[in-house]
């Protein structure tokens, strides 16, 4: 969350539900919702085509509303978890637009 542009997160475990998110109006339950269906159909694809162990090990998804989602596996100890970053697209906009103002 340190990280400039970044606007939250949400972690799924594999059976759709969110552990833990933030900010708390994040919209987690239909991310976790729409997110892990597309993971687990992403990795049944990926085995089918190259027909050992899914090579699944990151998405980044753009969306209308100038926000980009990061979708990447996580794993600890033995639970596996699905990890979804939000990050705001208008941020390198606007930070280019603030060089160019500094260049002139």
């Amino acid at each position: 969350m340190a990280q400039p542009g970044s606007i939250g997160y949400v972690l799924i475990n594999y059976d759709g539900i969110p552990v833990k998110h933030f900010p708390e109006e994040c919209p987690a339950v239909q991310y976790s919702a729409l997110v892990s269906d597309l993971v687990m159909k992403t990795k049944s694809t990926l085995k089918q085509l190259n027909g050992s162990e899914s090579d699944f090990v990151y998405l980044r998804m753009r969306t209308k509303q100038n926000t980009e989602l990061i979708v990447t596996d996580y794993i600890s100890g033995t639970n596996e978890y699905i990890l979804v970053t939000i990050q705001s697209c208008r941020f390198a906009e606007e930070e280019s637009e603030e060089e160019e103002e500094e260049n002139k």
